[in-house]
């Protein structure tokens, strides 16, 4: 599953190393480049989606799109799931994008990723978009959560590991997580 995040230029600002491999360019050489640039004509396709989520705050999912990306000539179509970042202030100030290429050979299990990415994603609109908002919305300090993180399975997303990558999380699945270990038994 490809993650990235873009600005309201539609620059990459973030992506994962296994969006880079779907698109055969590198994570750095994408960095500041628009869809345009480095999708080619496709990007035709996918960027009426991303202005509406920035005009109106909500999710758009399940736009399937087929076409040749500029890295490769063979006919190639994925689902994309694109969701709004807010500030504090609830403006968008960028779109998630949660990518899955459909493959002949794989099509029921790039249909269960994009059910499931559905599902997450049409279950909230919110997105916590950094430490200090994660630790908030569950009450406790950064280094707790952080804590929870590594000892506890708490739902923190990255778009690549290593030290000072974006992190997020989904309201649903932190809300979740919480509901789960206040059930549990002490």
């Amino acid at each position: 599953m490809g993650l990235a995040i873009f600005d309201d230029q539609l620059r990459y600002v973030a992506l994962n190393p296994c969006l880079a491999a779907m698109d055969g360019i590198a994570v750095e050489s994408h960095l500041g480049k628009t869809l345009g640039e480095i999708l080619g004509e496709v990007a035709l396709q996918v960027e009426p989606a991303f202005r509406e989520v920035f005009a109106t705050g909500r999710p758009f999912l399940n736009l399937e799109i087929t076409g040749t990306s500029s890295t490769n000539t063979e006919r190639r179509r994925w689902v994309n799931n694109l969701f709004p970042l807010k500030d504090a202030d609830g403006r968008v100030k960028q779109v998630g994008a949660v990518v899955v290429e459909l493959r002949p050979d794989a099509k029921r299990e790039a249909t269960e990723v994009v059910h499931e990415a559905g599902s997450l994603l049409g279950s909230t609109n919110e997105i916590l978009r950094s430490w200090k908002e994660i630790a908030n919305h569950v009450g406790a300090c950064v280094k707790t959560t952080q804590r929870w993180e590594q000892h506890y399975n708490f739902p923190i997303r990255r778009l690549e590991r290593s030290k000072g990558a974006v992190v997020f999380a989904l309201k649903a699945e932190v809300d979740s997580w919480i509901r789960m270990r206040t059930q549990r038994p002490n």
